[in-house]
């Protein structure tokens, strides 16, 4: 555990009120605590962010605390937090097979506070001894294996200067063999070339200080005498008394070729010879230093590749590296040699222009490269195609400060990818303030999961003919306790961008399952249909959890639905392919949300299979008077009879569209004609007719 971070607790326990008390007792003695209330979501908290301790609570609806620990168990991040089961359950069979499963203690309840107390210390404090023993074995490996593999000669005396071991490097290096030295001093390599007052100023400095390191020559088995660069240090014990010491031999020419190299390694990419991130601080340190005196601005442009991961998927690694050594030519031959061109990620360039009288020419440098950078890209054989995103930070406009022109350049590129890419940005203030109201929600809503503070919302998908409901569209909605209602077009990007939306997706999933459930039971034959984000797919929704949880649950998995939008297919395309036709062939149910807006819907219909397309409530809006909506409408219902698909049409607002829709064979429709999106409980109220 990291020093002065809390420790942190994992308590799972599907009873609220045990849960209150073992939160109350851990806090109450400064231990971080995070309560959670059912297996899955235990897990995944726990892998997301592992903590140090976990309570487990045995008897839970779903996955069982058994499960949870063996698969915590199995998984290489957590199999080494300590797991205390805490249950009700007494027989000898059951704490048996806690501590089969992985479980380091028991205690039964009803529990003792002390004792619950004192066998999680007790456990914290083995963990940690644990930690330390093996971190200790892994660095003497480490030391072994380095003394071994080392370039460099290394040899260990003992206090009296007395050698004891000897590396191979020393061999290959003096000539001597390993027996020949050992028992020798280091006077045995004494060259001759240097006086008794060297001598005496190196065991001087070594005594006083540790270490000395220079330039010495040493005699080898073959009599030649042969410059080194020597590093001599001294190993001292806990009281400080010196043991031994510890002399590193390198060559002179080689050390000088090798520091070389590692500088030019340290400060240019070693894809594009670009300078690299390291390189393009210390040049803009000293840039902004020489321009806070003769008044010159400077601009940074940070530049953003649109689908690269794209052309990786396709077409390949060796060719997308290719694409960037080419994007770093055409972005080379756009700057003079006074500026510099640095590549710091992956598929992120900056252009550091210096000694401007102002910022007209960094605008045009940044539009030609927005159309140089859109131009095709010959790739062995074939070509690609990319847009860029570019934003702008300037000096001393933005900031003064090198991180900070950096951070608001990187900022004002952020937004051009939110906006859709192939755009240039300068930064604004506005863009610091969202920025920071960014964070303070990110922060937040990574707590709304387990503080409760999100809920689904459903609304209706009905029959259009008859207006029975056929369906539900599951919508998410958070209720923040200080800003309240926060819109899902506020939150769901800071989500996917931070990575929560990954937990958030798991429980909209499972929680509109589990509602789908209960309907089932009290009568409703229902679909629910769940939004799945673009950052989601493939990795957050595996099909063959989709398939453990509506068989665990009891459900047809025909019964969910999963609305995807045509975003998602402009990214990774082979791997969404394959997780489409994984999720149909289990028999769930795929929707295409949003059908129209994207710029080849068509081409997605006949390349990824999905069951039912959603017409966007945009064309349904005007449908009333405009013509050429109405055309758009009845060409989409048509073709997509001819597919055999089912068709939904969103934002129905009144009864003049939903008969204009019927008429045009819209079987299937959702809005506020029917109902708003509704808790659950409220909306059964609708749901009642269709009630068996």
């Amino acid at each position: 555990m990291a020093e002065n971070k809390p420790v942190s607790i994992l308590l799972v326990d599907d009873i609220p009120e045990n849960l209150r008390v073992l939160k109350s007792i851990f806090s109450a003695e400064r231990y971080e605590v995070r309560p959670l209330s059912c297996g899955e979501l235990a897990v995944r908290a726990a892998l997301s962010e592992v903590p140090d301790l976990i309570l487990l609570d045995i008897m839970m609806p779903g996955m069982n605390g058994y499960e949870v620990c063996e698969r915590l168990k199995s998984d290489p991040l957590t199999r080494d937090v300590p797991v205390i089961f805490i249950s009700a359950l007494h027989d000898a069979e059951d704490k048996v097979r806690a501590f089969a499963a992985g479980g380091v203690d028991y205690v039964s309840k009803p529990f003792q506070v002390d004792e619950v107390l004192a066998r999680v210390e007790t456990h914290l404090r083995l963990h940690a001894l644990q930690q330390a023993l093996r971190s200790q074995n892994q660095q003497l490996q480490e030391a072994a294996t380095l003394f071994e593999v080392s370039s460099e000669g290394i040899l260990l005396t003992d206090a009296d200067g007395v050698i004891r071991r000897v590396n191979r490097a020393f061999t290959d290096i003096t000539g001597y063999a390993a027996e020949e030295v050992i028992g020798q001093t280091p006077r045995l390599f004494k060259s001759g070339h240097h006086s008794p007052e060297f001598y005496e100023t190196l065991w001087r400095e070594l005594l006083s200080k540790g270490v000395w390191e220079g330039e010495i020559w040493n005699r080898y088995k073959n009599r030649s005498i042969v410059p080194q660069w020597e590093t001599i240090t001294a190993i001292r014990d806990d009281d400080g008394k010196v043991t031994g010491y510890v002399s590193q031999w390198s060559n002179i020419a080689r050390r000088q070729l090798t520091e070389r190299e590692i500088r030019d390694r340290g400060n240019y990419d070693a894809l594009t010879g670009l300078a690299n991130r390291s390189l393009l601080l210390e040049r803009l340190d000293m840039a902004l230093k020489k321009h806070r005196h003769n008044g010159r601005r400077l601009s940074l442009l940070c530049i953003s590749l649109d689908r690269f991961k794209a052309v990786n998927e396709t077409m390949g690694y060796t060719r997308g590296d290719r694409l960037l050594q080419q994007v770093a030519a055409r972005l080379t031959a756009e700057v003079r040699d006074i500026d510099t061109a640095a590549r710091i990620g992956g598929d992120e360039f900056v252009l550091m222009i210096v000694d401007q009288a102002d910022y007209e020419e960094t605008e045009r440098l940044a539009y030609r490269l927005l159309e140089t950078l859109s131009q095709p890209f010959p790739l062995e054989g074939a070509y690609a195609e990319i847009g860029v995103s570019i934003g702008i930070g300037l000096f001393p406009d933005d900031g003064d400060g090198v991180e900070v022109v950096l951070r608001n350049a990187m900022i004002a590129m952020s937004r051009v990818k939110e906006h859709g890419g192939r755009q240039v940005r300068f930064f604004t203030e506005a863009m610091g303030r969202e920025l920071f109201e960014r964070h303070r929600l990110e922060v937040d809503l990574k707590q709304a999961l387990e503080r409760g503070e999100l809920e689904l919302y459903y609304q209706p998908i009905v029959d259009l003919s008859s207006g029975q409901p056929q369906g539900v569209e599951c919508l998410l909605r958070w209720q923040h306790p200080e800003l309240g209602a926060i819109s899902p077009v506020t939150f769901i990007p800071i989500a996917e961008s931070s990575g929560l939306i990954q937990a958030i997706g798991t429980w909209v999933i499972e929680t509109a399952c589990r509602q789908l459930v209960d309907w089932q039971r009290r009568g409703w034959t229902l679909y629910a249909s769940v939004n799945v984000s673009t950052r989601q797919i493939p990795d957050g929704v595996p099909p063959d959890w989709l398939r453990q949880l509506v068989s665990r649950l009891g459900l047809e998995p025909g019964s969910l639905v999963l609305e995807i939008t045509e975003s998602l297919f402009a990214s990774e395309i082979q791997s969404v392919a394959a997780w489409l036709k994984t999720v149909r062939a289990l028999g769930f149910k795929v929707y295409l949300d949003d059908f129209g807006t994207g710029y080849s819907s068509l081409s997605y219909l006949k390349n990824f299979p999905v069951d039912a397309v959603k017409i966007d409530s945009a064309f349904v809006r005007d449908m009333v008077e405009q013509e050429r909506d109405r055309a758009l409408i009845r060409a989409i219902v048509a073709m997509c009879h001819e597919l055999n698909l089912q068709v939904v049409a969103e934002g129905i607002e009144d009864e003049v569209q939903r008969q204009l829709l019927s008429d045009l064979e819209c079987a299937y429709g959702q809005g506020y004609l029917f109902s708003r999106p509704l808790p659950a409980a409220q909306i059964e109220a609708f749901l009642s007719p269709r009630k068996a």
